[in-house]
């Protein structure tokens, strides 16, 4: 299903490794690789990888990801992206090796913010969700497919219309990370 999803579709920052598996693409990511900006840890990172398609104008982003082992500070999820200082990310991003949790990473005019909530600690399949409209966004979560609750609302004021959007994942630790993107539906 995801094949005829992922037309015009290309990498920012290519993972480790990318193949195709019966449940999806699955995605080995590059060690230390993250998108981050200032704020509290004082760094920059943009060398996560995003696996998106330019596109302008209001959308719903549906991305559905599967991880059989949760690592220290290990992503994947989907992400918005104007550029190196303003975009949104949405997904799995655990602090430890046991708790799986959900997390929002805005990147507001060159600043992050980041705020987190728990995921069942037998987690292993997420689906996110994304509207634009204008400049303002909704991030959706659900662990079962159907039942899709808000986690974050915001407003990025520094976008252009025309941007990056899609699938994201990276590893800001020293260990690569393994996910399966199992599905990807834009809409308009």
């Amino acid at each position: 299903m995801i094949l005829e999803n992922i037309k015009d579709f290309d990498w920012y920052n290519d993972p480790q490794n990318v193949r195709f598996v019966e449940e999806g693409m699955l995605i080995e990511t590059r060690p230390r690789t993250d998108f981050w900006q200032n704020v509290d840890c004082r760094f920059q990172k943009d060398d996560g990888h995003l696996f998106a398609k330019k596109i302008s104008g209001d959308f719903v982003l549906t991305v559905k990801w599967s991880f059989p082992l949760v690592k220290n500070s290990a992503q994947c999820g989907l992400m918005f992206r104007s550029d190196a200082q303003n975009w949104i990310k949405a997904g799995l991003l655990s602090p430890n090796f046991i708790t799986p949790q959900i997390g929002v990473v805005s990147a507001n005019q060159g600043s992050s913010d980041w705020s987190v909530g728990n995921l069942p600690e037998d987690c292993r399949e997420i689906w996110l969700r994304l509207r634009r409209r204008g400049k303002d966004f909704v991030a959706m979560s659900s662990i079962d497919g159907a039942d899709f609750r808000q986690i974050r609302m915001l407003h990025l004021p520094k976008i252009s219309d025309i941007a990056d959007v899609g699938a994201y994942a990276c590893s800001p630790d020293k260990e690569s990370f393994e996910c399966v993107l199992e599905e990807l539906e834009l809409n308009f």
